[in-house]
């Protein structure tokens, strides 16, 4: 495995192509766990050296215990993993389906595969922003830099990972993403207006009731 981490930095379209072809989806899993469990180390780490201010805390008393608890590593770890898997599996399979539509020809374990090795720059990113941070207070502007880089990283890597595991050309593997981006974003704003419907009437209702 620690060739395909190597690979996808020195070499990322092979790399990426060949561990779709052997459908080391499993490996990829694996992956993404890895990176979770780093990555919200340095979450923690983070929270507990830099506190955020009194002022910004929740004045509720059972809205301050809660978010104390969710940051707790006992529920934050558990929801961290839940979340990073369900979001890789997902996009993983709006990627294939979206594919289709461009005749893409690979398959949903191939996706998965080099969806996952597709985050390995999170993998470096995550010492970086730890170093910075255990620097000092004054480093904690720099310590966003590393996941910025990252995230850019790793979009970029995103559409190699649809390119090379579906067997599309680089605007094909652009136009899966944007799709789904679009998609997403369809889906938010009729859940957002669906429930404002919802409360509408709810509000008419119970004045109604009142009346």
């Amino acid at each position: 495995m620690w060739e395909y981490l190597v690979g996808v930095i020195n070499e990322p379209v092979r790399t990426l192509r060949e561990v779709a072809e052997k459908r080391l989806w499993k490996e990829s899993l694996l992956l993404i766990i890895a990176i979770t469990l780093v990555g919200g180390a340095v979450s923690v780490v983070s929270l507990k050296m830099n506190p955020p201010a009194a002022s910004s805390l929740p004045s509720d008393p059972t809205l301050a215990h809660f978010f104390s608890t969710f940051y707790s590593p006992a529920v934050f770890f558990p929801f961290m993993l839940v979340s990073s898997i369900f979001s890789w599996f997902i996009a993983g399979a709006i990627y294939y389906g979206f594919s289709r539509l461009f005749k893409g020809q690979g398959s949903l374990p191939g996706m998965l595969a080099s969806l996952g090795f597709a985050e390995t720059p999170a993998l470096v990113s995550a010492p970086l922003t730890a170093l910075a941070l255990l620097l000092g207070p004054a480093w904690i502007f720099v310590s966003y830099v590393p996941g910025f880089v990252a995230w850019i990283w790793v979009l970029v890597l995103d559409v190699l990972a649809i390119r090379e595991s579906q067997r599309l050309d680089t605007g094909q593997a652009i136009g899966v993403l944007l799709t789904t981006v679009a998609a997403l974003f369809a889906l938010f704003i009729i859940i957002i207006v669906l429930v404002a419907v919802i409360a509408a009437i709810a509000a008419i209702a119970t004045g109604s009731a009142h009346s």
